[in-house]
C-alpha cells in the first residue's frame, strides 16, 4: 500500500516542539508520593474552563506518568508508551493525510515508494478509528485514492473513491491506516476478498496479490503523429524521465500531445512544477500557503524554463477521479494557463500538502499547507472540472451483483487459454458468449482487455490500447483522428 502524500521537506523544524515531544515521557522518572497523586487527580489545570497551553498539557501528562511509574503494578515500556502517545497525538488532528509511521513499518513504505512491491496495487487513505461513525462510511472505511496501472485492483475494475469495509471478513472499522493497508497488501498468491462500497451499493471482489511494478511513465507515438505520454506518478526521477520522453517525441515529429494523468495519485510538488514548466513559457503554476504565524513563507511557482514543445502543439490532458494531488497541480496549471484542454471526469480533489520529518527510525507526516491553482482556486475536496466531461459509468445494484458473481468464475482465464491472442474479434465474441451473465457489455470488454494486456510480457505490452477507452477516443476525435 502506498498512502498518498507530497514530500515537502521542511527546512526549519520547531526545535521546542520536538524537544518537548522527545522528552515529556522522561519527566519525573523517580516516582511520586501521595501528594503528587492527589494533585494529579484534582489538578487545578483540569478544572480550568479556559483552553490549556501545550506546556500545561505536557505538565499534566508528566504527572500522570509519574503516578503510573510509582503505582502501576507492572513494568512500563517507555518506548511503547512514547510511540502510542505520538500516534494518538497525530490521530487527534482528525486528518487522514497526517500519520506516524513506526520504524518497524519503514521497510514496507520504502518498498512501495520504489514502485515495486507485493499487493493489489492501490493508493489508499483512511481516517483514524477514533473518528469512526458506523453511519458514515467515509469516516471508517479504507478509501481507494487511485489504483496502480496494471495492478490486480485496476484489472478487476476498482476505482478511485471506492471504499473497502472488510478484507477477508475482517472489518477495517477499528484499524488505523497502517494496519488496514498491511491487511490489504496480503501475501503473494493468497486471494483477498474485499467488501467494496460504491455509490451506496455493496459488492464483493476477490483479488490475488502479486508482484506490482509501477514505472514513472510510458510514452509512444500513435495515429502517426500524436504523442501519448502516460505519467503514473510524480517522484524524484519523474521530471528527468518526462524530459527525455518529450524530447524523443519531439524528434519523432509529433503534431499534438495527449498527457494521461488518469489514476495518477500524485507525488512531490517540486516534480509537478518542473514537469508543468516544460509546457509553459510564462505564468503561475501553483501557489503554496502555510499556516499564518508558522514562520514558513508562502510561495508561488512560476514558469521560468525553456519549453520543450512549441505553443502551436495542441495538448490534451486526460483525468478521472483518481487524478489527485500533484497531478491536479499540473492539470490546473496547463488548463488555467490556456495551454491544454482537459478531458474526462472530475478529479479527486486533494488541495493540501504534507511535510515529513524523521522520528525515531520512522517518520511523521502531517498536513502543513494548502495549494492554490493559477486562478487562485483551492480545489481541496472539490477537484477540477474538465473542459470536456465524460462521466465514469455508474452501475445498478443488480449489475454490480452480477459483476461480483462473474469474477468468482474462471470464464476470463478459460477464454484466454483457448484464445491467447488479443483482438477485437475475440473480445466481441467473449461479450456475446457471456451476454446472459447480467454484467454490462462495456465492463465485460474492459475486464477481458485488461487481462489480455497484463498477461503480456512487460516489454511487449503496448503503451496504450485505444479500444474501449471512451476518454482517449474522445481526445483523438478532438484532434481530428478517425477511430
Amino acid at each position: 500500500m502506498v498512502i498518498l502524500f507530497y514530500i515537502n521537506v521542511m527546512k526549519k523544524i520547531t526545535s521546542l516542539f520536538l524537544l518537548m515531544l522527545l522528552s515529556f515521557t522522561a519527566l519525573f522518572p523517580g516516582g511520586v508520593n501521595e501528594s503528587i497523586v492527589e494533585n494529579t487527580i484534582s489538578s487545578p489545570l483540569k478544572e480550568s474552563n479556559g483552553e490549556r497551553s501545550i506546556s500545561e498539557i505536557l505538565y499534566s501528562l508528566s504527572n500522570v506518568y509519574a503516578l503510573l511509574d510509582r503505582y502501576y503494578l507492572y513494568d512500563i515500556d517507555n518506548e511503547e508508551m512514547a510511540e502510542n502517545l505520538l500516534s494518538a497525538m497525530i490521530a487527534s488532528l482528525g486528518d487522514k493525510y497526517s500519520y506516524y509511521v513506526k520504524a518497524d513499518d519503514m521497510s514496507e513504505y520504502e518498498e512501495q515508494y520504489k514502485g515495486e512491491y507485493v499487493g493489489i496495487g492501490t493508493y489508499v487513505a483512511k481516517m483514524n478509528p477514533i473518528y469512526a461513525d458506523i453511519n458514515d462510511p467515509e469516516t471508517w472505511m479504507l478509501e481507494i485514492v487511485s489504483p496502480f496501472p496494471g495492478g490486480p485492483a485496476e484489472r478487476a475494475g476498482l476505482r478511485a473513491n471506492d471504499l473497502i469495509s472488510s478484507i477477508n471478513g475482517e472489518s477495517v472499522f477499528s484499524l488505523n491506516a497502517t494496519e488496514a493497508s498491511r491487511l490489504l497488501r496480503g501475501k503473494e498468491g493468497e486471494p483477498l476478498t474485499l467488501c467494496v462500497y460504491r455509490d451506496g451499493k455493496e459488492f464483493e471482489l476477490t483479488l490475488t496479490p502479486e508482484h506490482v511494478v509501477t514505472p514513472n511513465l510510458a510514452y509512444d507515438v500513435i495515429y502517426d503523429d500524436v504523442g501519448y505520454l502516460h505519467l503514473y506518478t510524480f517522484n524524484e526521477s519523474s521530471a528527468e524521465s518526462a524530459q527525455e520522453a518529450l524530447e524523443d517525441l519531439k524528434k519523432r515529429g509529433i503534431k499534438s500531445l495527449i498527457i494521461d494523468l488518469r489514476n495518477n495519485g500524485g507525488g512531490t510538488v517540486d516534480t509537478s512544477e518542473k514537469i508543468s514548466d516544460m509546457f509553459l513559457s510564462e505564468g503561475a503554476i501553483v501557489s503554496v500557503k502555510f499556516k499564518e504565524g508558522s514562520g514558513v513563507q508562502d510561495s508561488t511557482y512560476y514558469a521560468d524554463r525553456k519549453t520543450i514543445l512549441d505553443k502551436d502543439v495542441p495538448i490534451l490532458v486526460l483525468v478521472n477521479g483518481g487524478t489527485a494531488s500533484a497531478s491536479e497541480i499540473m492539470t490546473a496549471a496547463l488548463k488555467e494557463n490556456d495551454r491544454a484542454t482537459v478531458i474526462g471526469s472530475q478529479t479527486f480533489g486533494k488541495g493540501i500538502i504534507q511535510s515529513i520529518i524523521p522520528y525515531n527510525g520512522g517518520f511523521i507526516c502531517f498536513t502543513d499547507a494548502n495549494y492554490y491553482t493559477p486562478d487562485g482556486e483551492n480545489i481541496h475536496e472539490v477537484g477540477i472540472r474538465p473542459d470536456i466531461i465524460i462521466e465514469e459509468r455508474e452501475y445498478t445494484e443488480e449489475e454490480l451483483k452480477s459483476y461480483e458473481e462473474f469474477l468468482y468464475t474462471d470464464k476470463i482465464d478459460q477464454f484466454i487459454e483457448e484464445n491467447p491472442e488479443y483482438s477485437i474479434e475475440n473480445i466481441e465474441r467473449f461479450v456475446e458468449e457471456n451476454n446472459e451473465s447480467g454484467v454490462p457489455e462495456d465492463l465485460l470488454s474492459l475486464l477481458l482487455r485488461n487481462e489480455y494486456f497484463y498477461r503480456m510480457d512487460y516489454d511487449k505490452r503496448p503503451v496504450v490500447i485505444v479500444d474501449y477507452d471512451d476518454v482517449l477516443q474522445e481526445a483523438l476525435e478532438f484532434l481530428g483522428k478517425e477511430i
